[in-house]
């Protein structure tokens, strides 16, 4: 990483943490409520993404654009395009506003929906995205924007409504980190784009973190998590896909099983739950305390314990991950064996959380 960086990340967290204090101490902000399908007891600040998404699309530009006699090293080399990352920013800014508009008015689900998939479906465009899809390499660019289209809206709802516990959101994403890292692509490499744009991300949240920790002072709300969904979801799409890869010299590119190693557990609860209220013709967007990391705060274990056993099983997929990719296992076994596991943990706690709710 050039020397420039470590002064001016300094800075950046430092900025975050004054501009998130005056939101949280002062009389103006949008308030969160409690209700009875809350996880907090009293009225919390919320829309802290309208803070730290900002301060991040800021940042970036300057550092894109070499303001100040610096920029990123090799973007050129880490995408098929430079104007590509100025798809990602303008995404990142519309699902940001466009959630802000939902924190203060409630927009209807169906009229949210439909402009998410227009957003996405804007930005896959521009982009030509070339990803591996399981076993196939050779896909139409048309079916591959449709698939997409649809996958990532429903990864960036799912990251929303998974957005309900404090902290949870952050660890999670960091976990995410060292888990596209591992897909053995550069782009996520110190000191590359990838890389540094986690890091602007994480110091841009700085100040959101450190309000953010049980017991919260402040929400992302939606203005938040749909940004930071599209962008988690977004970015790997950026990787160049004729990138070598660093270990042997193959050539490598972000496939869409990947996706799943991104956060398991939320792929996981986030299905589950959305299937059990389909059968059950319960209304699918309607808030509600069934998902399991909910469930488990309703317990002993609390919203402290709940955070520590998600990211740790969110870590555990995370060591298997690097075991299986020393070991040299194919890709579809590799995910296969991860799945089975989540998905007997996630069964394992589920009858526990289960058990003691009806104590």
């Amino acid at each position: 990483m050039p020397a420039f960086f470590p002064i001016s990340f300094l800075i950046l967290g430092l900025i975050s943490l004054f501009l998130h204090s005056i939101y949280v101490h002062s009389r103006f902000g949008v308030k969160d409520v409690p209700n009875e399908r809350s996880l907090h007891d009293t009225v919390t600040k919320k829309s802290g993404g309208m803070f730290f998404i900002p301060i991040f699309l800021v940042s970036t530009l300057l550092y894109l654009t070499g303001v100040f006699g610096f920029g990123f090293p090799n973007v050129g080399t880490l995408t098929n395009h430079v104007s590509n990352i100025y798809i990602l920013l303008a995404g990142v800014f519309i699902f940001s506003i466009l959630g802000f508009i939902d924190d203060l008015i409630h927009l209807s689900p169906k009229l949210r929906l439909i402009l998410e998939l227009g957003i996405v479906m804007f930005c896959l465009w521009g982009i030509s995205p070339n990803i591996g899809f399981i076993t196939l390499t050779e896909i139409p660019t048309y079916l591959l924007i449709l698939f997409l289209t649809v996958f990532l809206v429903f990864g960036i709802n799912l990251v929303n409504f998974m957005d309900g516990m404090d902290w949870y959101l952050v660890t999670t994403f960091v976990i995410c980190f060292f888990s596209v890292r591992l897909c053995d692509l550069p782009f996520y490499s110190h000191p590359t784009l990838g890389y540094i744009l986690y890091s602007i991300l994480f110091l841009s949240m700085f100040g959101f973190i450190f309000y953010n920790f049980p017991k919260a002072k402040l929400f992302m709300g939606d203005s938040g998590s749909l940004a930071l969904g599209f962008f988690v979801l977004f970015l790997p799409l950026l990787s160049n896909p004729l990138t070598e890869g660093s270990n042997k010299g193959q050539v490598v590119r972000w496939d869409v099983l990947d996706y799943f190693y991104l956060f398991p557990f939320f792929w996981i609860d986030g299905i589950t739950i959305l299937t059990k209220r389909f059968f059950q013709k319960k209304h699918l967007f309607q808030a509600h305390r069934e998902h399991l990391y909910q469930r488990l705060t309703e317990t002993k274990v609390g919203k402290v314990g709940s955070l520590v056993v998600f990211s740790l099983l969110n870590g555990m997929v995370l060591g298997l991950h690097i075991l299986l990719v020393q070991l040299e296992i194919g890709k579809m076994l590799t995910f296969t064996i991860l799945f089975l596991i989540s998905l007997l943990f996630y069964g394992i706690v589920w009858v526990w959380t289960s058990r003691k709710n009806l104590a």
